[in-house]
């Protein structure tokens, strides 16, 4: 997490465009200066918190292809609480920063926000859609309620907390991928945009997505994976995993990857290249010839003995 703080426009002027050259900042009304920051970077999202005691202007010099999502409160305190009271509902959008130019920040205020490549949200949809050719996403007037601010604050605050130095989420990519997996969502089903009527009356789950997770069984099925591996390979929660096969195959990840390595057995058992049925058993995770047994006769209708011997 990067945390900065200037009191020279000279200094905060070179960070930033070191950092990132689109941005430049400039004193709001009185010659004196003043603004602080922290950022925090993920593999999609962008999160920053920002005060300013003095306010300041934000000119973005060149092109830009993201949105920004964000709330500015009359306080300092970059921890504040969200609750009703305390939350300017007509500062909360999504905004695209391609037509935006000259933001300011006014004096003895804080913001938070989230900046979300135009490029991740319009993947999303495409992966809900099953359509891989799709136009940029755009966000309509109005996009945002003080409910779907508060939904997405939350969400953005439980990724900052849990990546900050104390926070227990480094490493656990798993968690990340489902509050990734949730913002996503909240933004796509909630927010008003070019593609908010087709998403809500096509199917929740994920075409794109499924193919995905089928590929990784298939790939990995001579190992001992598990269904939170899948989701962890494809980006998504384990939640939206089971919904997509629930909808899709009619039965649990779980069940899927058992059914993909009684049919890799089943192969083996018919090309008898292995010395034994124990040992096909045991390369497709089946370390119990009795369950393997019971199992394959369940699925196929004749026992791994037949099968081998014919």
């Amino acid at each position: 997490m990067l945390r900065m703080e200037y009191f020279d426009l000279d200094e905060a002027r070179d960070v930033l465009g070191r950092m990132a050259s689109l941005v430049l900042v400039e004193p709001s009304e009185t010659r004196k200066f003043h603004m602080q920051g922290r950022f925090l970077e993920t593999d999609k999202v962008r999160i920053y918190r920002a005060s300013t005691m003095t306010g300041y202007l934000a000119r973005y010099d060149g092109d830009l292809d993201d949105f920004v999502f964000s709330i500015q409160r009359r306080t300092l305190n970059l921890n504040a609480l969200s609750t009703f009271s305390d939350t300017n509902a007509e500062a909360t959008l999504f905004l695209d920063r391609r037509d935006a130019d000259r933001k300011s920040m006014s004096a003895m205020s804080s913001q938070k926000g989230v900046l979300i490549d135009a490029d991740t949200l319009t993947r999303a949809v495409s992966d809900r859609l099953g359509d891989g050719d799709l136009n940029r996403i755009k966000f309509s007037a109005g996009a945002t309620s003080p409910a779907l601010h508060l939904s997405c604050e939350g969400i953005c605050d439980a990724l900052y907390n849990g990546l900050s130095d104390h926070g227990g989420l480094v490493g656990n990519s798993l968690a990340v991928a489902n509050l990734h997996d949730a913002l996503i969502n909240t933004i796509l089903y909630s927010a008003n945009h070019s593609y908010s009527e087709v998403l809500r009356r096509g199917s929740v789950e994920l075409p794109r997505v499924v193919r995905r997770a089928v590929d990784f069984i298939n790939a990995n099925a001579h190992l001992p994976i598990t269904p939170t591996d899948v989701a962890v390979a494809c980006g998504m929660s384990i939640r939206s995993l089971q919904l997509t096969f629930r909808e899709r195959f009619e039965t649990t990840p779980s069940l899927y990857i058992r059914k993909t390595r009684l049919k890799r057995a089943y192969d083996d058992l018919r090309a008898g290249d292995r010395p034994s049925i124990g040992d096909i058993a045991r390369r497709w995770g089946f370390p119990s010839p009795g369950e393997f047994a019971r199992l394959f006769k369940a699925e196929f209708g004749e026992r791994p003995g037949d099968v081998f011997r014919r």
